[in-house]
């Protein structure tokens, strides 16, 4: 067998396979043999068809068969011995298969791509300043006060505002006809959670219990259902029910709903504003961590498979769902949909793919490496961060290779950004030059 191997581009090989004539018949033969003992042709018991007739009717499963069969044994086998380290399926482009005659096929492939390291050490990047609002622990109290706050009748008479929870039912239309999933009875709305289409809670607000009102608002352009999408509507609607919040008094009782461990609303002030202080130091590391990619990237220029992409943004998809999830919330909310978000955030994926294989071949130069002392520090790590025992964790992580792995690749890959970042020109800048 020959096999030959070119550089379409620095991310891309095609592999150019030609096999023997004589491997060529020994499989067709094999596949014919096999097909024949199925074979069920009117007037022949099976296995007893005549290969003439095998021939006829199964041709084009033979040699699909047949090339499964030479590719799998020589494609695999040919990308070991020749250190190629693919990233994505083969794409396919063989010759008629002829017996008797040598089969060619070539098989292009993306690969990791190699990076010539130009310049990593003594990168000038900005970091933010730390600086802590402070307002935002009278905030997160205000935050939990409403997730605490209790819903009442409002008074009679009283005018929805925002903030409140009214109970009304709806039958929306566009151009005098009815449309699916448009009506509805004993709906119940916050005014001003954003959850309707824009416009249409705005106009809820000073209505009554028992009034109606015809509210018309506009689809937006981006809007999930294609039907209705940029199409003006009409919302009759009938106020039945208005409740307003009543927050509970921030107090020591306020503070002792939350754990015995905050006797009084100042320690759970305190707790607060360390949790604040903690949270903004994270995401300052992180638009730091940003930086320093970008940094890579521009002295560093390499190309990257767009298999890898395709990775990345669909991991990025998954993680933003989840978050939208436990916020009770949705890409459809959100006006976007799989095939939006990934576009939108393709670019950003190319380059957090980028910066990632530069800052591997960083950790293959400098030789970093993750010890097993810290990999189960990390285990107790996240024990302590999920609530699950050590031994649980420790033994997912045992018993999952692809995990450890995972797991293993992500801390190498910190170090080797600490590495770079505690090597670099760092200046700190107000928020808004950071970036």
């Amino acid at each position: 067998m020959q096999i030959s191997v070119e550089s379409v581009n620095s991310i891309k090989k095609k592999l150019n396979f030609e096999i023997p004539a004589d491997k060529v018949s020994a499989e067709v033969d094999k596949a014919y043999a096999e097909i024949r003992k199925h074979a069920a042709i009117k007037g022949f018991r099976k296995g007893k068809v005549p290969m003439s007739l095998i021939e006829k009717h199964y041709g084009e499963k033979m040699a699909e068969d047949v090339v499964k069969s030479l590719v799998s044994d020589t494609y695999f086998k040919a990308v070991t011995e020749k250190g190629i380290n693919p990233v994505s399926y083969p794409v396919i482009e063989s010759d008629t298969l002829k017996k008797g005659e040598p089969f060619k096929y070539s098989a292009t492939v993306e690969i990791f791509p190699e990076v010539e390291l130009k310049e990593y050490l003594g990168l000038e990047v900005t970091k933010e300043q730390l600086v802590l609002d402070p307002t935002a622990v009278d905030a997160r109290l205000k935050e939990m006060q409403e997730r605490m706050a209790q819903l009442a009748p409002a008074p009679e008479g009283h005018a929805a505002a925002l903030g409140d929870f009214v109970t009304f039912d709806f039958k929306g239309s566009i151009d005098g006809v009815p449309f699916e999933g448009g009506a509805a009875e004993d709906f119940q709305l916050e005014l001003g959670s954003g959850r309707f289409i824009p416009g249409f809670e705005d106009q809820m607000v000073g209505m009554t219990v028992g009034t109606s009102s015809t509210i018309k608002v506009t689809f937006p352009e981006n809007y999930g259902s294609a039907e209705l999408a940029g199409k003006p509507a009409d919302f009759e609607i009938t106020v039945k029910e208005i409740k307003i919040k009543e927050l509970p008094e921030l107090n020591d009782d306020f503070a002792k709903e939350f754990g015995d461990e905050f006797e009084t609303l100042d320690l759970l002030k305190a707790k607060l504003a360390e949790i604040n202080q903690t949270q903004e130091e994270a995401r300052i590391n992180n638009e730091l961590r940003e930086n320093v990619f970008k940094a890579l990237i521009e002295k560093n220029p390499v190309e990257v498979p767009e298999a890898l992409v395709d990775r990345q943004v669909t991991m990025m998809l998954e993680n933003t769902k989840q978050r939208l999830a436990s916020q009770r919330m949705s890409l459809e909310m959100m006006g976007m949909t799989d095939e939006s978000y990934k576009a939108q955030f393709r670019d950003v994926a190319r380059d957090q793919v980028k910066g990632s294989v530069i800052v591997d071949a960083v950790a293959e130069k400098e030789s970093i490496v993750v010890t097993d002392e810290e990999f189960q520090g990390q285990i107790a790590q996240i024990s302590g961060q999920t609530g699950q025992p050590l031994e649980k964790v420790a033994q997912l992580y045992k018993t999952n290779e692809r995990a450890k792995d995972s797991l293993m690749a992500q801390m190498r890959e910190d170090k080797a950004v600490q590495f770079i970042t505690e090597r670099a020109k760092v200046t700190e800048v107000p928020k808004a030059e950071s970036k």
